[in-house]
């Protein structure tokens, strides 16, 4: 390797120190002011980024990769399709609503509220649950039952009406539709 002469170095010290005073007299107070808030900047980035729930989840990031990966593609997925659209309408109406709700207007849905768990406690209590599963079941036999058959002709239909379950069926019917308007005029 070949030395250098002092020669070249001091044409290569009074180059740099050309440059050096080149750089110093470009140099405005406006860029040394832009320079040190760029600094000041990327110290408070890099403070931020290491920070221990930062580092945490830098760490945990390759475990999660499949599944947030996942994720994103089902949240392109619903933003193609539309989804997504009508969520973020859905969740600005609900916002909405509950902005321009006022106090009575949230004290009358309470009330509402309430009383429908009065209701669906008395049905509880009335057997309603029992009641309501008798006549899907009854309801959906008959529905097999019936099911490519003709109808029953008028013979049929009298001595259908002379046997005990249909007449019983029949009265509680007719109990009911009795005391139905009683009820609703209350």
């Amino acid at each position: 390797m070949a030395t250098e002469t002092p020669q070249a170095q001091q044409n290569a010290q009074h180059k740099l120190v050309s440059f050096t005073d080149a750089a110093m007299n470009a140099v405005t107070g406006e860029m040394v002011s832009t320079i040190a808030e760029t600094g000041v900047k990327l110290v408070e980035m890099a403070d931020d980024l290491l920070q221990p729930e930062t580092l945490s989840l830098l760490k945990t990031l390759p475990e999660v990769a499949e599944n947030l990966e996942r994720t994103l593609m089902e949240v392109k997925r619903m933003e193609e399709t539309g989804v997504l659209k009508s969520l973020m309408q859905l969740a600005d109406m609900a916002a909405a609503m509950k902005g321009a709700m006022t106090g009575p207007m949230v004290t009358d849905m309470a009330e509402k509220a309430i009383k429908g768990v009065e209701l669906a406690d008395s049905f509880v209590q009335l057997g309603a649950i029992d009641l309501v599963e008798g006549m899907l079941t009854a309801f959906n036999n008959a529905q097999e039952q019936t099911k490519n058959k003709e109808p029953l002709s008028s013979i049929q239909l009298m001595k259908a009406v002379t046997q005990r379950e249909t007449r019983e069926g029949m009265t509680l019917m007719i109990s009911f539709l009795q005391n139905l308007p009683k009820q609703l005029n209350k």
